[in-house]
């Protein structure tokens, strides 16, 4: 059986994920800026680690909030 979604459910929804977009877009730029100097200390690190500690981060101290 479906159930009907109400427009204060959709907008929540759509508020989860652009908050969501946003976090996720943040986490990118903070990443471009700081792998310069990161690279620098551990050269063999690719940016893809680099990112995914950073989304890592981000996520691990939004969940002890």
């Amino acid at each position: 059986m479906k159930t009907k979604k109400h427009p204060v459910d959709l907008r929540v929804a759509n508020s989860t994920r652009e908050n969501e977009a946003q976090q996720e877009i943040e986490s990118f730029l903070r990443a471009l800026r700081s792998y310069p100097d990161r690279f620098a200390r551990e050269p063999y690190l690719s940016f893809r680690q680099h990112l995914s500690s950073i989304v890592t981060a981000a996520h691990a101290s939004s969940t002890d909030e």
